[in-house]
């Protein structure tokens, strides 16, 4: 189980109330369950945070899903470790005294990488290269090494092996018996007794040197021990020791080193303590202080002898001088007290003046800072709330049950039809009146139907049976536009082959390929196309139509149906009809479909049929309008405007993109103007701040210097008052040694 904050992490259980058709969030990762988004939302950050570490390896900085795959991958690597080297690892360490798990994992590793122990697997090389996988048996030591194998340990002197990684003079070692240090045994002199794991029937056992002998790769490292030492190692007394669990559960105290490896178990070296290196107390220079003698005083008592020897004469001149020394003391010592005060008060005012500006400062300071906070909070809401609705946005992209999503709304009541016509032809009544609407325009319509045809004329043309009714008028009007039609196609190929004579060639290869079937269909139309041109006198398109007529003239119209299917016209119909063929024709498929309605028409009036019949025959001539080159022609010019209008659309629409573009990208440069103008505002502040506090700052270190400097000249003055006065003393003093020696001479 990961480490929250390098604790252990304990999963939150479901609750006691729990329903079994209660809705709740579930988290995959720690298989929680919540009953509210917010407690599950601050798992989910919880667990995405950099704030787990790998209960294994204690590697910090770890989301819950990478320390548990940390952890995952640690406990393989755990569960790989050489099961035969466990003791002996944990034997080993039992001696160390470290206080660094490094410093004991790097004694083992050098002891351990050139030795190999009992029941270990190991890769013994062949003379013949050759590597095979075999287990040690036992570990031969040296020839001059009596008696020392596993398990039995002779009398040898008191030899230790010494392992140090560390070029510490100060490190001693404990480990010198009968006050002699040998060197440790050179690990390439022993040799071994192994036998294969596979291959037994090569030789049961053979003694190989070290030479020849190497663990697998990757088998035991420097980090794989490492780790394994984290499991089983824990700090006492600030050195690394083996835990007591790990030493009950493998009876470390009880295991005898020399069944593992023909030696003496090694000393390895202590970790040095530390040392606390006092440092010598530092000497303090104790300055002198040098009394000045008052010469005022001495000369005094200079003057004492000499008043005694002549008051009279300088009785006078020392009340004046007395009387003048006392004055300048006064004065002196005022001006000194006046000075003094004044500087106090200055002292005050600078004080109390850095201060303000120290109260002022740390407000600004505390003020950027709880703006700064303020101004962190919100970013950090805006990119909560930003992060919630990207997530809203993903969870609501996501395709779903239509019955799941949140805006559904009530479907509206249909509105049902009232018709007659029956529930099996409604939908083809619906095409056909659907193709009135959209090709009426090109077949004159409005001639037959002024008004347009609605479904209520359909209606009363397909269930009623009167012979002046719409029923006539829209086969009136199929049938023009068909035959007017059909002769402007014939015109067009009339034309064609007088102005091509390469048409033959043509047809003659289109018609190669002719089936059978598609050629006697071409034949019966064929004589339907003749029967009026042979028994009326003309064709079919130039008969009389009217109600009475309209019946036979569209039954033989339905049997000379792909008639117009000839060679002549075979490239015509390849160009400009994409091939057309005679079974393409949708009034013969009615025909060979519903020869019983086409037989049905040569004694019974077409008002007289069924609505069905009726609906066939209109869809048939439908099929066969579409068919026609004007139609194809016009359904392309409908298709390329169609493409030009979108083309259009297209380019309206890039062009608004592109306006929209510029114009965020002219807001984004404005408001990136304001900013950058009020960052300057806001220097412009700081610096003028900057240079008040400079000029306040400058204002204090003048007036301190300028109290300085009149302490300076008021102490040079008090100097030179001094001076003048021990100089005026020293006059008087040469006056009366003078007059003294005058009176000595004339006494003698």
């Amino acid at each position: 189980m990961p480490l929250l904050h390098r604790k252990p992490f304990v999963r939150q259980k479901p609750p006691a109330d729990l329903r079994p058709d209660e809705e709740v969030f579930y988290c995959k990762v720690t298989n929680e369950i919540f009953r509210h988004y917010d407690d599950f939302f601050e798992r989910t950050i919880l667990c995405n945070s950099l704030v787990w570490s790998c209960a294994v390896t204690g590697r910090p900085g770890l989301t819950y899903q990478e320390a548990l795959e940390s952890e995952k991958k640690a406990r393989q690597n755990l569960q790989s470790f050489p099961e035969p080297l466990i003791i002996p690892v944990l034997y080993l360490t039992n001696l160390t005294h470290r206080s660094r798990l490094h410093e004991i994992c790097d004694d083992i590793f050098a002891y351990v990488k050139d030795r190999y122990f009992v029941e270990e697997t190991v890769e013994v090389i062949r003379n013949n290269g050759a590597r095979l996988q075999c287990r040690i048996l036992e570990v031969l030591p040296p020839s001059h090494q009596n008696g020392f194998a596993n398990g039995h340990v002779s009398s040898v002197d008191g030899e230790t092996i010494i392992i140090s990684d560390s070029d510490d003079s100060e490190t001693q070692s404990c480990s010198v018996q009968n006050g002699k240090k040998k060197d440790a045994i050179d690990p390439l002199l022993f040799k071994y007794k192994v036998q294969p794991t596979k291959k037994k029937e090569l030789y049961e056992s053979a003694i190989v040197k070290a030479t020849q002998i190497s663990r697998r790769k990757h088998l035991f490292s420097r980090d794989k021990l490492k780790l394994f030492l984290k499991q089983h190692c824990e700090p006492q007394d600030g050195v690394i020791k083996i835990k007591a669990s790990s030493l009950l559960m493998y009876k470390i105290a009880e295991q005898d080193f020399s069944y593992f490896f023909p030696d003496e178990p090694p000393t390895f070296i202590f970790s040095p303590a530390n040392r606390r290196r006092g440092r010598p107390p530092k000497r303090i220079s104790i300055s002198q202080e040098h009394s000045v003698s008052n010469k005022q005083t001495i000369a005094g008592y200079r003057n004492k002898g000499i008043k005694e020897r002549d008051k009279l004469l300088k009785q006078e001149e020392m009340k004046s001088l007395a009387f003048e020394k006392a004055k300048l003391k006064r004065e002196k010592a005022d001006a000194l007290e006046a000075k003094k005060k004044e500087k106090e008060d200055k002292e005050k005012k600078r004080e109390e003046l850095k201060k303000i500006i120290e109260e002022e400062r740390l407000k600004k300071k505390e003020e950027k800072e709880r703006l700064k906070v303020e101004r962190e909070k919100e970013r950090e809401k805006l990119r909560e709330e930003k992060r919630k609705y990207m997530e809203y946005l993903k969870q609501w992209s996501k395709p779903r049950e239509d019955m799941e999503c949140d805006d559904l709304k009530e479907l509206p009541e249909p509105t049902p039809v009232k018709t007659r016509l029956p529930p099996e032809i409604f939908g083809d009544a619906l095409m056909v009146l659907e193709f009135l609407n959209a090709f009426g325009e090109l077949f004159d319509l409005q001639d037959e139907f002024p008004e347009g045809v609605t479904l209520e004329v359909l209606e009363e043309a397909l269930v009623g049976n009167d012979s002046e009714g719409p029923l006539c008028e829209l086969l009136f009007f199929f049938l023009t536009a068909i035959f007017q039609a059909i002769a402007e196609e014939e015109e067009e190929v009339a034309k064609e082959q007088i102005t091509d004579a390469d048409t033959k060639d043509l047809t003659e290869a289109l018609d190669e390929d002719a089936d059978p079937t598609k050629s006697a269909l071409s034949a019966v139309a064929s004589l339907a196309a003749a029967w009026p041109q042979l028994h009326q006198g003309c064709s079919l398109k130039s008969l009389d139509l009217d109600s009475c007529t309209l019946s036979e003239i569209l039954r033989l119209h339905i049997l000379a149906s792909g008639a117009d299917v000839t060679s002549a016209n075979a490239k015509y119909r390849y160009q400009k009809r994409g091939g057309f063929d005679a079974t393409d024709d949708a009034c013969m498929e009615l025909r060979l479909s519903n020869p019983g309605l086409v037989k049905k028409l040569s004694s019974t009036s077409v008002y007289d049929l069924t609505p069905g019949e009726k609906m066939k025959i209109l869809h048939a001539l439908c099929g066969k309008l579409l068919t026609l080159v004007s139609t194809r022609d016009y359904i392309e010019d409908y298709v390329d405007i169609l493409r030009q209008a979108k083309q259009e659309f297209r380019e309206l629409k890039a062009e608004q993109h592109r306006k929209e573009r510029e114009e965020a990208a002219a807001r984004i440069r404005k408001r990136k103007e304001e900013k950058l103008k009020e960052q300057e505002q806001k220097m412009k502040e700081k610096q003028e701040k900057l240079k008040e506090e400079e000029q306040r700052s400058s204002t204090a270190d003048i007036s301190i210097g300028e109290e300085e400097r009149e302490d300076f000249d008021t102490s040079t003055e008090s100097k030179e008052i001094e001076q003048k006065e021990l100089d005026q003393d020293m006059v008087t003093e040469d006056e009366d040694d003078s007059g003294s020696h005058k009176r000595s001479r004339r006494g003698i």
